[in-house]
C-alpha cells in the first residue's frame, strides 16, 4: 500500500507542537490523509507519557522487557495515568513519569486490572490534559487506527498507523489493529482519525495470562488495544486501589471444540460457585445475561471479559429433554479453594438383605472418628440427614459429600426400635487403614484357597490389547464385586510371575467380593502406550456390563511404569475409578480434582532405598495439599511387590474406598 507506507515514512518525523497546516495539501489525497494523522496525533499527544522504572523484569529471551522506557495515558486530570502491566511484572523499585510539557514526576502503582493487564498510576500533579474518548459505537473494523507511545524520545511521540481489523478480540476483551504494535508503545493510546482514544495497548494472548504473554505478536501486524470505554468504567474501582481479576465459576464442558461444542457442563467443581448454585454435571448453559448462547465460547466470553466479584445471570436447561429449566446468578470469585471431603467414620453394609431394601445399616465405626466419638454403633439405621430421609447408602455419601468437612451434619438413627438424635462435625478423610474389618454381611465366605479361579478372556477387534478377568468361584451377582485392574510393569507379566500374583490375590477376592482385571498393553515387549487408556476404559465397561460390579471399588492398581498407567487411567475415567494403588511408581501424577459425587483416594507403597523416592514424596506433598487422602507404606528394600501382610492390609484399605 505505497500511500500508507509513505504516510508511515512521515510520521516518524512527526513533531506535535509544529504539526503544519493542511489547507496547501487539500488537492492530495495522500497529503490531506498525512495531515489527519497529523493532526490526530497532535490532540491526543499532550496526554501521552513516557514511563521508565527500576528494578522491573530484564529480559524475556532476548527481548529487553522492563528496564526500557514504556508509555502511557493520563485518564484524570489530578494525575492518574493508565498504562501496560508489561513493565511493572516484578514491581519495579522506582518509576518516573516524563510528562509532554517536560516535567518528571515520581509515580506510585495504585492498582492493576489482571484480566486486561493494565496497571493505574498516580503522579503529584493537578491540571493535566486528558484525552478524548471515542464512543463504544463509533469502533468498527476498518477504521483508521494510530498507535502512538513515548519510548525513544521523551519530547516526541512515536507513531504507526492501521486500521482497526477485528473487535471484541481475545475472548471479547480487545480491539485489534494492524498497526505495529510493541514494547516500545504498550500502556500507549490507540486513536482513532480524529485524535479520540479508542483504546490502550497492551500485549494479551487468547490463551496465555502472564504479564509477558502476547509479546511474541511483536511488530507482526496482530497488536491489541483495551477499549478506552471500558477503563472508565473499572477507573473508579482501580482509583480505589482494586486490583481487578479473572473471575470463576467452576465449571468444565463436554468436548474440547470451543467453538462448536455446545455449553453443557462436564463437571461442576465442589465449592464452586456454580456447584453451590446447584449447577450440575450434564445441565446446558442456555443463556448468559438473557442473551441465547449455542456454544461453550460464547459463554468463555462472557465470563472472561468480567472480574472476580462480578455477577453472571445464567439460564439452564436439565434433563434429557432440556423441559426443566431455571436461572441462577453466579459471583465470580478469583480462585477455587480444593475440596475437603468430610467424613463421619462409617462404612454401611453392601450387600445384606437389609441393605438390599434401602437400608443404611452401619456395618464398621472407624475409631476415634467423629461417628464414634457420638455413640454410633454397629447396627444402627441411618433414616436421615438434616431433616431429610435417605433412601440408601449412596444418597446418604452423596448427602454427606456436598457438605464440608468441619460444618455440622445431624443424623436420625433407628436403634433397636428407638430413633436416636445425633449431631456431628464431619472430619477430613483419614489415610490410615484399620488393623482389621469385619467381613461385610451378605458377602460370601472364604472359599478354598486351592479352587481355581474363573479366568475370562476380554478382547475387542479393533485392539491388540489381551485381558484376563479373575473371578473367584463364590461370585454371585446378587452381591456385585470390586474390580482391581491390576496393570503391568514394562515387558507384561511372565506367566508363572501372573500366576503367582493371583494365587496370591484370590483367597482375598473370595473373602472381600473382589475380580482381578489384568489388562496387556498393545504395544511390542510390553511398553504402554496413550491408546492403551481407550482399550482399559472399554474393558471395565465391559465387565460392568456382564459383571455386578461395585462402582464404590474400582481400583486401578499398577506395579513400577504400570503405576504410571493407573494414575493416568484414574486420571482419565474419575467417573469410573475410585482409587489408584501403585508400588514402586517412577513417579506420581498430577491430583486428581475430587467430585463430591466421585471420590478418589491413593496408596502409595515405595521401597526405602527406590531411586525416585524423592519424585514419590514430592508427589505425595501435592496431593495432601488437595486435600487428597494418600496412604503411604515402606516396603522393604528391594522389594518389587507387596507380601502376605502388605496385600492385606492393600485390600482392606480398598474395603474403605465407600466409607462414609
Amino acid at each position: 500500500m505505497p500511500v500508507r507506507s509513505t504516510l508511515l515514512a512521515a510520521i516518524c518525523f512527526f513533531g506535535a507542537a509544529n504539526a503544519p497546516g493542511i489547507s496547501h495539501a487539500a488537492e492530495d489525497l495522500s497529503l490531506r490523509e498525512e495531515a489527519a494523522f497529523r493532526a490526530a496525533a497532535a490532540q491526543v499527544s499532550p496526554s501521552v507519557v513516557a514511563i521508565e522504572t527500576v528494578g522491573g523484569l530484564d529480559t524475556l529471551g532476548e527481548l529487553l522487557v522492563g528496564t526500557g522506557p514504556t508509555g502511557g495515558l493520563v485518564v484524570s486530570d489530578d494525575g492518574y495515568i493508565i498504562s501496560s502491566t508489561f513493565n511493572f511484572a516484578h514491581k519495579p523499585a522506582s518509576i518516573i513519569v516524563s510528562l509532554n510539557d517536560g516535567r518528571r514526576a515520581p509515580a506510585k502503582l495504585v492498582a492493576r486490572d489482571e484480566v486486561r493487564k493494565l496497571v493505574l498510576l498516580k503522579i503529584d500533579a493537578q491540571k493535566l490534559p486528558v484525552a478524548q474518548t471515542a464512543p463504544e459505537s463509533d469502533i468498527a473494523v476498518g477504521i483508521w487506527s494510530i498507535a502512538l507511545g513515548r519510548a525513544f524520545e521523551p519530547e516526541k511521540p512515536n507513531v504507526s498507523v492501521g486500521i482497526i481489523s477485528a473487535v471484541n478480540r481475545i475472548w471479547g476483551k480487545a480491539i485489534q489493529t494492524d498497526a505495529k504494535i510493541s514494547p516500545a508503545n504498550y500502556g500507549g493510546p490507540l486513536v482513532d482519525i480524529r485524535g479520540r482514544v479508542l483504546g490502550v495497548l497492551v500485549p494479551l494472548s487468547p490463551n496465555e495470562k502472564e504479564d509477558q504473554s502476547g509479546v511474541e505478536w511483536y511488530d507482526s501486524g496482530i497488536g491489541f488495544a483495551v477499549p478506552m470505554a471500558h477503563i472508565e468504567r473499572i477507573l473508579p474501582r482501580l482509583k480505589k486501589g482494586e486490583d481487578l481479576k479473572t473471575g470463576l465459576i467452576g465449571v468444565s464442558f463436554r468436548g474440547k471444540n470451543v467453538y462448536a461444542d455446545p455449553p453443557i457442563i462436564a463437571r461442576a467443581r465442589a465449592n464452586s460457585p456454580a456447584y453451590l448454585a446447584g449447577l450440575r454435571k450434564g445441565d446446558r448453559i442456555r443463556a448468559v445475561e438473557g442473551k441465547p448462547v449455542d456454544l461453550q465460547v460464547q459463554v468463555m466470553e462472557a465470563i472472561q471479559s468480567r472480574y472476580a466479584g462480578d455477577k453472571l445471570r445464567v439460564s439452564i436447561a436439565r434433563g434429557p429433554d432440556g423441559k426443566e429449566t431455571f436461572d441462577r446468578e453466579l459471583p465470580l470469585v478469583d480462585h477455587l479453594d480444593p475440596y475437603k471431603r468430610p467424613f463421619l467414620g462409617l462404612l454401611a453394609e453392601r450387600s445384606s438383605p437389609a441393605a438390599n431394601e434401602g437400608k443404611v445399616v452401619v456395618r464398621y465405626v472407624y475409631e476415634d472418628s467423629p461417628a464414634a466419638l457420638k455413640g454410633i454403633k454397629v447396627g444402627d439405621v441411618v433414616q436421615a440427614i438434616n431433616g431429610a430421609a435417605i433412601k440408601d447408602r449412596d444418597a446418604l455419601r452423596l448427602a454427606v459429600a456436598e457438605s464440608e468437612a468441619g460444618k455440622p451434619l445431624k443424623l436420625e438413627l433407628q436403634r433397636a426400635g428407638e430413633k436416636v438424635q445425633v449431631e456431628l462435625e464431619a472430619a477430613p478423610q483419614p489415610e490410615t487403614v484399620p488393623a482389621k474389618l469385619p467381613q461385610a454381611a451378605g458377602e460370601p465366605a472364604a472359599g478354598d484357597d486351592g479352587a481355581e479361579p474363573k479366568g475370562v478372556s476380554v478382547k475387542f477387534a479393533e485392539h491388540k490389547n489381551e485381558c484376563k478377568l479373575y473371578v473367584p468361584e463364590t461370585y454371585s451377582e446378587k452381591h456385585p464385586h470390586g474390580l482391581v485392574l491390576l496393570l503391568h510393569p514394562e515387558g507384561g507379566f511372565q506367566d508363572a510371575e501372573l500366576a503367582a500374583l493371583v494365587k496370591q490375590w484370590m483367597p482375598h477376592c473370595r473373602r472381600d467380593g473382589l475380580m482381578l482385571l489384568v489388562p496387556s498393553a498393545a504395544g511390542e515387549e510390553g511398553k504402554w502406550a496413550a491408546a492403551d487408556l481407550e482399550f482399559i476404559g472399554k474393558v471395565i465397561d465391559r465387565v460392568a456390563e456382564g459383571y455386578a460390579v461395585d462402582p464404590g471399588r474400582v481400583v486401578a492398581h499398577g506395579v513400577e511404569e504400570g503405576s504410571l498407567v493407573a494414575l493416568r487411567t484414574a486420571a482419565q475415567f474419575p467417573e469410573r475409578i475410585r482409587a489408584a494403588a501403585v508400588v514402586n511408581s517412577p513417579s506420581l501424577a498430577a491430583p486428581i480434582e475430587e467430585d463430591p459425587a466421585h471420590s478418589i483416594a491413593y496408596y502409595v507403597a515405595t521401597v526405602s532405598d527406590f531411586q525416585a523416592k524423592t519424585r514419590i514424596v514430592a508427589g505425595i506433598e501435592l496431593l495432601r495439599k488437595q486435600f487428597l487422602p494418600v496412604t503411604v507404606r515402606e516396603l522393604p528394600p528391594q522389594a518389587n511387590y507387596l507380601d502376605a501382610e502388605q496385600l492385606s492390609e492393600l485390600v482392606r484399605w480398598i474395603d474403605t474406598l465407600d466409607r462414609i
